[in-house]
């Protein structure tokens, strides 16, 4: 092959390739999905806000967001003031007025535990680590409905700040979280036995007329003072944790409406 020829032969190459650049970079790009996942359903990719359930005390009173020790002297101080009411009662009207209410040791409001006083074991879980579970349970369910939402807004002719409104995701749930028992309670009244059983409890609270709410409960094996109290109360913290992990499991499988 002469060099004319050789020379023709490279301009044609270059002239090739040049073209093949040109068209790679003016070739678009490749569509993205409408919803490229579910933390996308406000319109772009950014991470979906977290749905957290509100805590509410319901039918307690101030004290329940803290640990509590229901001892012996707390049933016995109780008895001891029904009885001398029902004393003073008797004198101020003259009739005999005996007997004591009934109650449960479990409903006693206990005494709080300095020592843990800022000790997050001492916080009821209901307010942090079952929250902090659930609320991610709640998350999930919440992004469900607002894609479920969006979608039907793209279909049903909504304006675009109908479709924006259906997209959102609440950050705040429907259903509150009511605390249950978060107490140590002595196991019994008479002996000289110190032995306690940690007590928790938590319920999804009614987000709808009559709809009962989701209860779960847990409690620990009958365990002595000492060992509650040893190693920086390792036992308490084993147990804890033992009572947010079953709540989370009964609470999570309540039904999505429910929530």
């Amino acid at each position: 092959m002469d060099f004319s020829a050789r020379l023709r032969l490279f301009a044609a190459g270059l002239n090739l390739s040049c073209v093949y650049a040109y068209a790679q970079n003016e070739m678009p790009s490749q569509p993205q999905s409408a919803i490229a996942s579910v933390t996308a359903v406000n319109g772009g990719p950014k991470a979906a806000p977290q749905t957290r359930l509100p805590f509410q005390r319901g039918s307690y009173k101030p004290g329940i967001e803290s640990l509590r020790v229901v001892k012996r002297e707390n049933t016995t101080n109780l008895v001891a003031r029904q009885i001398a009411a029902s004393v003073a009662l008797s004198v101020f009207t003259g009739r005999l007025i005996a007997g004591v209410d009934n109650f449960s040791k479990d409903d006693l409001a206990g005494d709080l535990l300095e020592e843990l006083k800022n000790d997050p074991v001492a916080v009821n879980p209901a307010i942090s680590d079952l929250n902090d579970a659930l609320s991610k349970v709640a998350t999930e369910i919440y992004i469900r409905r607002a894609a479920n939402a969006r979608v039907i807004a793209l279909k049903d002719g909504s304006t675009a700040e109908e479709i924006e409104e259906a997209s959102q995701i609440p950050t705040e749930a429907d259903t509150p979280l009511h605390p249950k028992a978060w107490h140590l309670v002595y196991e019994n009244i008479s002996g000289s036995d110190e032995l306690f059983r940690l007590k928790f409890g938590a319920e999804l609270g009614r987000a709808g007329f009559m709809r009962p709410p989701a209860v779960c409960t847990y409690e620990s094996e009958s365990i002595a003072w000492t060992e509650w109290r040893a190693n920086d109360w390792q036992r308490l913290r084993k147990e804890r944790a033992k009572a947010v992990e079953e709540c989370t499991r009964v609470l999570a499988s309540t039904p999505e409406k429910r929530w």
